[in-house]
Protein backbone atom coordinates (compact mmCIF):
# COMPACT_ATOMS: atom_id res chain seq x y z
CA UNK A 1 0.00 0.00 0.00
CA UNK A 2 3.24 2.00 -0.41
CA UNK A 3 2.52 5.65 -1.97
CA UNK A 4 -1.01 3.69 -1.41
CA UNK A 5 -3.82 4.88 -0.39
CA UNK A 6 -18.86 17.30 -5.64
CA UNK A 7 -18.73 19.73 -8.08
CA UNK A 8 -22.39 21.45 -7.46
CA UNK A 9 -23.61 23.33 -9.98
CA UNK A 10 -25.75 25.72 -9.51
CA UNK A 11 -28.64 27.46 -12.19
CA UNK A 12 -28.02 31.08 -13.15
CA UNK A 13 -30.09 32.04 -10.45
CA UNK A 14 -27.97 30.70 -7.73
CA UNK A 15 -30.83 28.51 -6.17
CA UNK A 16 -31.36 25.55 -8.09
CA UNK A 17 -29.13 22.72 -8.73
CA UNK A 18 -28.62 22.33 -12.60
CA UNK A 19 -29.94 18.55 -13.61
CA UNK A 20 -26.87 16.44 -14.59
CA UNK A 21 -26.08 16.33 -18.47
CA UNK A 22 -26.93 13.67 -20.86
CA UNK A 23 -25.13 10.21 -20.67
CA UNK A 24 -23.32 11.47 -17.05
CA UNK A 25 -23.81 9.37 -13.68
CA UNK A 26 -26.13 10.88 -11.02
CA UNK A 27 -23.78 12.22 -8.38
CA UNK A 28 -24.68 10.53 -5.35
CA UNK A 29 -25.27 13.45 -2.49
CA UNK A 30 -23.87 12.55 0.99
CA UNK A 31 -27.01 11.75 2.36
CA UNK A 32 -27.79 9.53 0.38
CA UNK A 33 -24.55 7.08 0.69
CA UNK A 34 -25.14 4.31 2.35
CA UNK A 35 -22.77 2.72 5.02
CA UNK A 36 -19.80 0.70 4.45
CA UNK A 37 -18.77 -2.59 6.66
CA UNK A 38 -20.51 -0.54 9.71
CA UNK A 39 -18.91 2.71 8.80
CA UNK A 40 -21.21 5.51 7.88
CA UNK A 41 -20.31 8.32 5.74
CA UNK A 42 -18.51 11.51 7.03
CA UNK A 43 -17.52 13.44 4.03
CA UNK A 44 -17.30 16.64 6.75
CA UNK A 45 -14.33 15.23 8.23
CA UNK A 46 -13.15 12.92 5.61
CA UNK A 47 -13.79 14.97 2.35
CA UNK A 48 -13.31 14.00 -1.34
CA UNK A 49 -15.38 15.61 -3.56
CA UNK A 50 -11.70 15.88 -5.43
CA UNK A 51 -8.00 14.45 -5.83
CA UNK A 52 -6.39 16.41 -3.41
CA UNK A 53 -8.95 15.96 -0.75
CA UNK A 54 -9.34 12.09 -0.71
CA UNK A 55 -4.96 11.88 -0.61
CA UNK A 56 -5.49 14.28 2.37
CA UNK A 57 -8.25 12.42 3.80
CA UNK A 58 -6.39 9.41 3.62
CA UNK A 59 -3.27 10.56 5.24
CA UNK A 60 -5.92 12.20 8.42
CA UNK A 61 -7.34 9.10 8.96
CA UNK A 62 -4.54 6.95 8.98
CA UNK A 63 -2.78 9.24 11.20
CA UNK A 64 -6.04 9.12 13.67
CA UNK A 65 -6.20 5.26 13.58
CA UNK A 66 -9.49 5.22 11.46
CA UNK A 67 -8.49 2.59 8.91
CA UNK A 68 -12.18 0.80 8.75
CA UNK A 69 -12.84 4.57 7.90
CA UNK A 70 -10.00 4.63 5.47
CA UNK A 71 -10.68 0.97 3.63
CA UNK A 72 -14.44 1.60 4.14
CA UNK A 73 -14.62 5.32 1.77
CA UNK A 74 -11.26 6.00 0.81
CA UNK A 75 -9.66 3.43 -0.75
CA UNK A 76 -10.72 1.98 -4.02
CA UNK A 77 -14.23 -0.34 -3.12
CA UNK A 78 -13.49 -2.76 -6.07
CA UNK A 79 -10.40 -3.18 -4.26
CA UNK A 80 -11.68 -3.50 -0.71
CA UNK A 81 -14.61 -5.68 -1.59
CA UNK A 82 -12.29 -8.17 -3.36
CA UNK A 83 -10.05 -8.68 -0.92
CA UNK A 84 -13.45 -8.99 1.58
CA UNK A 85 -14.45 -11.55 -0.55
CA UNK A 86 -11.72 -13.90 -0.95
CA UNK A 87 -10.71 -13.88 2.75
CA UNK A 88 -14.54 -14.65 3.51
CA UNK A 89 -14.88 -17.02 0.75
CA UNK A 90 -15.43 -20.95 1.06
CA UNK A 91 -17.45 -22.71 3.79
CA UNK A 92 -14.60 -24.01 5.98
CA UNK A 93 -12.57 -20.76 5.94
CA UNK A 94 -11.81 -19.55 9.78
CA UNK A 95 -13.87 -15.97 9.65
CA UNK A 96 -17.19 -17.86 8.94
CA UNK A 97 -16.64 -20.43 11.54
CA UNK A 98 -15.77 -17.90 13.94
CA UNK A 99 -19.17 -16.65 12.30
CA UNK A 100 -20.75 -19.30 12.77
CA UNK A 101 -20.30 -20.20 16.08
CA UNK A 102 -20.85 -16.93 17.67
CA UNK A 103 -24.34 -16.97 15.72
CA UNK A 104 -25.33 -20.42 16.99
CA UNK A 105 -24.30 -19.64 20.94
CA UNK A 106 -26.17 -16.23 20.72
CA UNK A 107 -29.01 -17.97 19.62
CA UNK A 108 -29.17 -20.79 22.46
CA UNK A 109 -29.23 -17.54 24.44
CA UNK A 110 -32.24 -15.87 22.95
CA UNK A 111 -33.85 -18.98 23.07
CA UNK A 112 -33.56 -20.05 26.55
CA UNK A 113 -34.02 -16.08 27.36
CA UNK A 114 -35.73 -14.15 24.82
CA UNK A 115 -34.89 -11.15 26.58
CA UNK A 116 -31.01 -11.41 26.93
CA UNK A 117 -30.58 -10.61 23.39
CA UNK A 118 -31.34 -7.19 21.88
CA UNK A 119 -33.12 -7.04 19.19
CA UNK A 120 -30.24 -5.70 16.91
CA UNK A 121 -28.49 -8.82 17.63
CA UNK A 122 -31.40 -11.71 17.61
CA UNK A 123 -30.46 -14.33 15.81
CA UNK A 124 -32.87 -15.73 12.94
CA UNK A 125 -34.60 -19.02 13.53
CA UNK A 126 -35.53 -19.74 9.98
CA UNK A 127 -32.40 -21.54 7.71
CA UNK A 128 -32.60 -18.47 5.01
CA UNK A 129 -31.88 -15.74 7.69
CA UNK A 130 -29.68 -17.45 9.12
CA UNK A 131 -27.28 -17.68 5.90
CA UNK A 132 -27.82 -14.47 5.40
CA UNK A 133 -26.82 -13.37 8.83
CA UNK A 134 -23.80 -16.06 8.70
CA UNK A 135 -22.54 -14.08 5.42
CA UNK A 136 -22.51 -10.55 6.78
CA UNK A 137 -20.72 -11.44 9.86
CA UNK A 138 -18.29 -13.52 8.05
CA UNK A 139 -17.30 -10.76 5.98
CA UNK A 140 -17.71 -8.32 8.98
CA UNK A 141 -15.02 -10.38 10.59
CA UNK A 142 -13.19 -10.37 7.04
CA UNK A 143 -12.98 -6.88 7.27
CA UNK A 144 -12.23 -6.41 10.42
CA UNK A 145 -9.05 -8.46 9.90
CA UNK A 146 -8.46 -6.70 6.44
CA UNK A 147 -8.18 -3.29 8.48
CA UNK A 148 -5.61 -4.60 11.07
CA UNK A 149 -3.50 -6.01 8.26
CA UNK A 150 -3.54 -2.41 7.34
CA UNK A 151 -2.93 -0.91 10.36
CA UNK A 152 0.18 -3.49 11.33
CA UNK A 153 1.54 -1.94 7.69
CA UNK A 154 1.53 1.76 8.41
CA UNK A 155 2.65 1.22 12.23
CA UNK A 156 5.55 -1.72 10.58
CA UNK A 157 6.59 1.00 7.73
CA UNK A 158 6.54 4.26 8.88
CA UNK A 159 7.45 5.14 5.39
CA UNK A 160 4.11 4.33 3.97
CA UNK A 161 2.62 7.32 5.76
CA UNK A 162 5.69 9.32 5.23
CA UNK A 163 5.65 9.13 1.32
CA UNK A 164 1.60 9.61 1.48
CA UNK A 165 2.49 13.23 3.08
CA UNK A 166 5.08 13.92 0.41
CA UNK A 167 3.45 12.73 -2.58
CA UNK A 168 0.36 15.29 -0.75
CA UNK A 169 2.19 18.31 -0.39
CA UNK A 170 4.90 17.81 -3.37
CA UNK A 171 2.35 16.18 -6.33
CA UNK A 172 1.41 16.76 -9.08
CA UNK A 173 -2.87 16.95 -9.02
CA UNK A 174 -5.50 17.45 -11.66
CA UNK A 175 -7.52 21.18 -11.56
CA UNK A 176 -10.76 20.25 -9.19
CA UNK A 177 -13.25 20.78 -12.49
CA UNK A 178 -11.38 18.77 -15.24
CA UNK A 179 -12.81 15.77 -16.97
CA UNK A 180 -11.62 12.49 -16.75
CA UNK A 181 -12.47 9.90 -13.37
CA UNK A 182 -8.31 8.64 -12.97
CA UNK A 183 -5.47 10.70 -11.73
CA UNK A 184 -1.81 9.77 -11.13
CA UNK A 185 -0.05 11.83 -8.43
CA UNK A 186 3.65 12.31 -9.27
CA UNK A 187 6.35 13.52 -7.75
CA UNK A 188 9.66 14.78 -10.29
CA UNK A 189 12.11 12.84 -8.45
CA UNK A 190 10.09 9.85 -7.74
CA UNK A 191 10.07 7.39 -11.34
CA UNK A 192 9.23 4.09 -9.79
CA UNK A 193 6.15 4.64 -7.86
CA UNK A 194 3.29 7.45 -7.69
CA UNK A 195 -0.35 7.84 -6.27
CA UNK A 196 -3.03 6.37 -8.28
CA UNK A 197 -6.98 7.93 -7.57
CA UNK A 198 -9.89 7.40 -9.73
CA UNK A 199 -13.52 8.65 -9.21
CA UNK A 200 -17.15 7.06 -9.01
CA UNK A 201 -20.36 8.99 -8.22
CA UNK A 202 -18.77 12.62 -7.59
CA UNK A 203 -16.55 10.82 -5.00
CA UNK A 204 -12.33 10.37 -5.57
CA UNK A 205 -10.78 7.14 -4.22
CA UNK A 206 -6.83 6.14 -3.72
CA UNK A 207 -6.00 3.26 -5.60
CA UNK A 208 -3.93 -0.05 -4.16
CA UNK A 209 -1.41 0.40 -7.00
CA UNK A 210 1.78 2.24 -7.43
CA UNK A 211 2.68 1.92 -10.73
CA UNK A 212 1.36 1.82 -14.01
CA UNK A 213 -1.37 -1.56 -15.34
CA UNK A 214 0.76 -3.16 -18.05
CA UNK A 215 -0.79 -4.43 -20.70
CA UNK A 216 -1.88 -7.77 -21.12
CA UNK A 217 0.46 -9.47 -23.43
CA UNK A 218 -1.01 -10.57 -27.16
CA UNK A 219 -1.67 -14.11 -27.05
CA UNK A 220 0.05 -16.22 -29.10
CA UNK A 221 0.11 -16.82 -32.56
CA UNK A 222 -1.19 -20.85 -33.13
CA UNK A 223 1.63 -22.88 -34.65
CA UNK A 224 0.82 -23.36 -38.48
CA UNK A 225 -0.54 -26.81 -39.11
CA UNK A 226 1.50 -28.57 -41.32
CA UNK A 227 -0.91 -30.71 -44.04
CA UNK A 228 -1.65 -34.40 -43.40
CA UNK A 229 0.49 -36.76 -45.31
CA UNK A 230 -1.40 -38.68 -47.60
CA UNK A 231 -1.80 -42.34 -47.61
CA UNK A 232 -2.34 -44.42 -50.34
Amino acid sequence: MRAAVVALGLAAAGLVASPPAAGQPKVVEPEEVPPRYGQTFRPKAYPQGTAREVVASAIAAAEKGDYAYLAAHLLDPAFVDGRVDAMSAGPSNPYRKAAEAELLRLRDIQRKTPDAISAARRVPDDARGFDDRLAADTKALAFGQLTRLMRDKFTDDPEVLKDLRKFARAGTFPDPGAPGDAAKVELPDVKDRAVFLKRAAGRWYVENRQADEKAAPAPAAEPKKEPEPKTN
